[in-house]
C-alpha cells in the first residue's frame, strides 16, 4: 500500500511540473508574440498622406500608395519599404533585400522564384496567371507598384 501512495505522490508531481513548464512556455511565448506586434505597429515610421491610392487588390479595393521616390505605403499612410528604381530591388521596412522587379514587369523573392508578373496596363497577376490586384499608375509606377502588391501587401 506504501508503495502504491509513493508512486501517486511522484505522478501528481511530474504532473503539477508538467503543466507548470507548459503554461511558462505559453507565457513566454506569448510575450515574444506581443513583442513582434508591438514594435511593428509602433516603429516610428514614416506617414503618408494616402488620399490618392493607387495600389488595388482584384475586388478594386485601395491596399495602399506607391510614390514617385519607391517608397510603399499601407492604406492607413505607415511605411512598408521600397522598390529601387534603378534596378527594381525591392526592401521591406527594415531595409533588407525580400526580392526583384524586372524591366518586363516579373516579380521575384530573394530567392529567385517567380511570383508573378506586372503588364503595360497595370495589371498584376501571379504566378499561375490569376489577377490578384491593379496599379493605377504611370511609367515606373506600374512595375513599382506591382512588385509591391506581390511581395509587400
Amino acid at each position: 500500500m506504501d508503495t502504491f501512495n509513493r508512486k501517486t505522490k511522484i505522478n501528481i508531481r511530474l504532473y503539477i511540473r508538467l503543466l507548470a513548464g507548459l503554461v511558462f512556455i505559453g507565457a513566454i511565448t506569448m510575450v515574444t508574440d506581443f513583442n513582434r506586434q508591438t514594435f511593428a505597429q509602433n516603429k516610428n515610421t514614416e506617414e503618408k498622406d494616402v488620399s490618392k491610392l493607387n495600389v488595388l487588390n482584384v475586388h478594386g479595393r485601395e491596399l495602399g500608395l506607391v510614390d514617385t521616390d519607391g517608397n510603399v505605403f499601407n492604406r492607413y499612410g505607415r511605411l512598408l519599404g521600397s522598390v529601387a528604381a534603378e534596378d527594381g530591388t525591392i526592401f521591406n521596412i527594415s531595409k533588407i533585400v525580400i526580392g526583384k522587379v524586372d524591366k518586363d514587369g516579373k516579380v521575384f523573392n530573394q530567392s529567385g522564384t517567380a511570383l508573378g508578373l506586372v503588364d503595360a496596363d497595370g495589371n498584376v497577376y501571379n504566378v499561375s496567371g490569376r489577377k490578384v490586384g491593379t496599379v493605377k499608375a504611370s511609367g515606373n509606377l506600374i512595375l513599382i507598384g506591382g512588385a509591391a502588391r506581390l511581395l509587400l501587401f
